[in-house]
């Protein structure tokens, strides 16, 4: 090779490298806008949302290694109380033959992405750390997801038989509600409210009770599809034309804390408060109309009657609270009818839409609610 040639192959030879160094460093934690494209997201629960960066995903041994990144809607306190964070980047392992993991390292962000705290297991101590993974939870969504990618099988979940002697455990039953929107049995709520469900019920304004099955998910909306073994007489209509907006008037319909409020819808009444939510999210809005455990999946009905949202949480007011020394009251959150109705395009269902109409008295829009709205039921094992 003359040096001609030489200098041209060492000058590639550089370029080559500097590329390489620019890819890592996009993909390193911290690194702004990259940094989001590294993550894919896994599930939502709780409140939270999950995320797994797939190029992280590696076998070391019996473990599959893999880095982790929740987000939470709200500033938590650290369990020392020393400090108060936003998000949290796990590095995980787990043991897929037995479905046991860990988290090795976890780095504290706040909701500016600084890190404010970090801990590290030591690799001598990480058998030692392993906990079993429960059927149904969010981590289990990130072992099988994690061990998929690493080419390593997940195991069924054995059920555990009763001792002789001692009855079988009962099933966890959770309530949530969920929006009519085809009168041959299309329901819309939340992908939290069903996610893991052994077995699901919706029980409509008429106290018909109708099995229903599992259809598709929008896990970054946290929006789900069922669809029940029979027909409604009445379903929502979701609003066209006219974007969610600020100041005007909301009925929230639901079935929050049936056990201490019973098994009527309930209904309450309120504003758009911002036409955002948590930290600028364009998808969902802020509602003042209060909500509570079990409303997670009902409409958000505009003065006329058409469905402008779908409820999907309220603030952690204990958390603000200890992280900034003030109580919020009335803070709620939706996702927007557009993004419902995207969801439900792209499924195949067909629903009625309408345009903002005269506005009902809360008497009628309450029975408008009611009679779109059904109470949902998971059993998980």
């Amino acid at each position: 090779m003359n040096l001609t040639r030489w200098r041209h192959a060492a000058a590639r030879a550089r370029h080559a490298v500097l590329l390489l160094g620019l890819a890592l460093l996009a993909g390193a934690p911290g690194a702004g806008a990259a940094d989001g494209e590294r993550w894919e997201y896994v599930a939502t629960g709780g409140g939270i949302k999950a995320y797994l960066d797939p190029m992280s995903v590696t076998r070391d041994g019996d473990y599959v290694r893999v880095e982790i990144r929740v987000e939470h809607p709200a500033d938590r306190e650290s369990s020392d109380k020393k400090f108060t964070y936003r998000e949290v980047q796990n590095g995980q392992v787990m043991v897929c033959g037995t479905r046991k993991g860990a988290n090795v390292t976890t780095r504290f962000l706040d909701s500016a992405g600084t890190q404010v705290s970090s801990r590290e297991i030591p690799r001598e101590g990480w058998d030692k750390a392993l906990r079993d993974i429960r059927v149904g939870t969010l981590q289990e969504r990130i072992l099988t997801r994690a061990c998929a990618l690493a080419g390593v099988s997940v195991p069924p979940a054995e059920v555990a038989k009763p001792e002789p002697g001692k009855p079988a455990a009962r099933p966890t039953v959770s309530v949530g509600s969920g929006v009519i929107v085809t009168t041959d049995g299309a329901v819309l709520t939340n992908q939290h409210v069903v996610e893991g469900c052994a077995s699901i019920t919706v029980t409509d304004a008429e106290k018909k009770r109708l099995p229903a099955r599992f259809v598709a998910a929008d896990g970054r909306n946290d929006l789900a599809l069922l669809r029940a073994s029979g027909t409604f007489p009445q379903a929502a209509s979701l609003r066209q034309g006219t974007p969610v907006r600020a100041g005007e008037s909301v009925t929230v319909v639901g079935f929050p804390l049936v056990n201490i409020l019973g098994a009527e819808a309930n209904v309450s009444f309120g504003y758009v408060s911002s036409t955002v939510g948590v930290r600028g999210d364009a998808a969902s809005f802020q509602i003042s109309a209060p909500v509570h455990k079990g409303n997670s999946g009902g409409p958000i009905l505009d003065e006329g009657g058409q469905v402008i949202g779908i409820v999907t949480s309220k603030l952690n007011a204990l958390g603000v609270a200890q992280s900034s020394g003030d109580l919020p009251q009335n803070i709620s959150f939706g996702i927007k009818g557009e993004i419902a109705q995207s969801f439900l395009n792209a499924q195949g269902v067909r629903f009625q839409t309408g345009e903002i109409g005269q506005a009902l008295d809360k008497v009628e829009g309450a029975a408008q609610g009611k009679a779109i709205t059904v109470m949902v039921v998971c059993r998980r094992k």
